[in-house]
């Protein structure tokens, strides 16, 4: 392992009590402690008047300890000067409702007056602490886009996307409006400040509006963390840069995938528990967050917040039980975390989160969690990532998991649960899963794995063909390559566009199965049942793999399986429910 650490907040318990926790926090086993990520009020309480002084001395304690230190910079969390001088850096939602001082993030990304002042703290931070050899690596913001904070419709927006899409178009409205197909609802374009922000209406906005809005706020967020990345890696080369994602790409407004390009390495919070959740997610599904997170740059990556204690901010999910934390950062391990840093070291008794507990409670008193961390880092510390084979890979897209939010279609449809469907019965099998997305390099997979892939741009569907030509098993699921990359659907083609002959099947009918709704399917003399998505399929040289029962669309495949070169092409026209979906993956394998 790399590091083993805690989350401290110093700031919350003044300097009486730092000498005494660090001593503490050393003989837990930690080499490392993650400080300041909220704390822009301390380092710079007035504009432009930056003082260092409470954090010199937390790190000239830590540094006596022994200590590494993760910095973080505060911009998370403004203070309220930059809140009441600058009313223009305001977070608005698509009602126009302003969110408030007092919650965090309630800044905009598209905001100049916000990014520099964001340039200004994180530039005067690493500046000052550039020869700081206790400072091993800085952490950007907290959480980018968590809790619903990369979805701002302000004036900022609105102009920023205007300007987005004019260079997108080359100042061509013309070439918008036809890409749009703005004629429906008359709504032609004259010029670019008429376009709209897709704020709730009586119906839905185009689609080709919506997926745009979806990659301008993309774009906003990626640009707000390459500033501060530049900015780091300019004064303080080599310190490593990274950020703590939270709940994954596949519900985001912005690409995880290319905001990684602007950290070393990636960071992950993991919480298979959070406030209101009776019961923790499954092994599989927190495996498959963590695989997530490994496959933004594919390679390992830090966890910056463990959970050892119940969480929540006004309702409080579940608490883990004696050793189930611990087994959870041994899985965070085990799937490539090679730094584990855990929230906190104690919970606070003041503010929002009084109910997130960490390793001490506010009693300040050593029990159970305090040995039980104690006795993991002992043996974390003697573990090292595992190296992995090249065996399989699930393929995450931007645009397809955007396009889905726009339209569901099915109100059952859920891009990421079909996701982990596709995953489990490989995590079950031992077999490692890269989650990648459809720029990555695939060449080597046995498996590649297609999880409603509905906007796929031409030449990724050559790459697919020629990766299964070499070899490789493709498994793809309905609804893959309906889509064009302005989210239309695509006309004078059968589905899915340009891949029937790697899949050796088009589709004949189709139907949208809404809550309580399901097909019946038949695999060899198994009975079970699709739901979701019901795709009746015409066999072009495919096999049948499973068939409907009962279709009122009348006899047809729900699964085929066609060779292609030297590897074979699986489609699944419905999503199959759990134990049935095992059956068919263990006939593959």
């Amino acid at each position: 392992m790399k590091y083993l650490g805690v989350d401290y907040y110093p700031e919350h318990w003044g300097l009486d009590l730092l000498d005494q926790d660090l001593e503490d926090i050393k003989a837990l086993g930690c080499n490392l402690i993650r400080i300041a990520d909220f704390a822009w009020d301390i380092l710079e309480p007035e504009e432009g008047v930056y003082d260092f002084t409470f954090f010199d001395e937390v790190i000239r304690h830590v540094k006596a300890h022994g200590l590494k230190i993760l910095m973080c910079t505060p911009t998370a969390t403004m203070p309220i000067w930059l809140y009441e001088k600058y009313p223009s850096i305001r977070f608005h939602d698509e009602t126009g409702y302003e969110q408030p001082f007092g919650a965090r993030r309630s800044y905009c990304m598209n905001s100049d007056i916000y990014l520099e002042k964001c340039a200004g703290i994180t530039r005067a931070l690493a500046e000052h602490y550039k020869d700081e050899d206790t400072i091993v690596a800085y952490q950007m913001d907290n959480e980018i886009g968590h809790e619903g904070s990369d979805w701002c419709f302000c004036d900022n927006c609105k102009e920023k996307f205007h300007t987005y899409l004019e260079e997108k178009y080359h100042g061509d409205i013309k070439e918008l409006n036809e890409r749009w197909g703005t004629h429906f609802w008359a709504h032609t374009y004259q010029n670019f400040k008429q376009i709209p922000l897709p704020r709730k209406a009586f119906v839905a906005h185009n689609p080709s509006l919506r997926l745009e809005w979806e990659r301008f706020k993309s774009q906003s967020a990626v640009n707000f963390l390459k500033q501060q990345y530049l900015i780091l890696k300019e004064v303080s080369p080599e310190k490593t840069v990274i950020h703590d994602f939270s709940g994954g790409c596949w519900s985001k407004h912005y690409d995880h995938f290319e905001a990684a390009k602007y950290m070393d390495i990636v960071a992950y919070n993991n919480y298979p528990v959070w406030g209101g959740q009776s019961e923790a997610m499954k092994d599989y599904e927190i495996a498959f967050t963590l695989d997530t997170a490994r496959g933004y740059k594919n390679k390992d990556f830090w966890v910056t917040e463990a959970i050892m204690g119940a969480q929540g901010h006004d309702v409080i999910g579940k608490a883990p039980k004696p050793k189930e934390a611990p087994k959870w950062s041994h899985l965070a391990i085990s799937h490539g975390a090679e730094t584990i840093i855990f929230f906190r070291y104690r919970g606070y008794n003041k503010g929002a989160e009084q109910f997130c507990f960490g390793i001490v409670d506010a009693d300040n008193e050593k029990r159970r969690r305090y040995y039980e961390t104690q006795e993991f880092f002992s043996e974390a510390a003697k573990r090292d990532c595992p190296q992995r084979k090249k065996e399989a890979c699930l393929i995450y897209d931007f645009d397809s998991a955007a396009a889905f939010r726009i339209q569901r279609q099915s109100d059952t449809m859920d891009y990421e649960k079909e996701a982990q469907k596709l995953y489990r019965p490989f995590f079950d099998r031992n077999i490692t899963v890269d989650i990648l997305n459809a720029k990555s390099d695939l060449s080597g997979y046995k498996y590649i794995l297609l999880p409603a892939m509905i906007v796929m741009k031409p030449d990724f569907k050559e790459r697919l063909k020629q990766y299964a030509a070499e070899g490789a098993t493709i498994i793809m699921t309905f609804r893959t390559a309906w889509k064009d990359e302005d989210n239309n659907l695509e006309f004078g083609k059968r589905l899915p566009a340009d891949l029937s002959d790697l899949t050796g099947c088009v589709i004949e009918e189709h139907e949208a199965l809404l809550t309580g709704q399901s097909a019946k399917v038949r695999y060899k003399d198994i009975h079970g049942k699709g739901e979701v998505f019901e795709e009746c399929l015409t066999l072009k040289g495919a096999t049948p793999l499973l068939m409907y029962e009962d279709s009122s669309f009348g006899e047809y495949p729900a699964a085929t399986v066609h060779t292609y070169g030297k590897g074979k092409c699986v489609y699944l026209g419905t999503s199959l429910e759990a134990p049935l979906l095992d059956k068919v993956i263990s006939g593959l394998l």
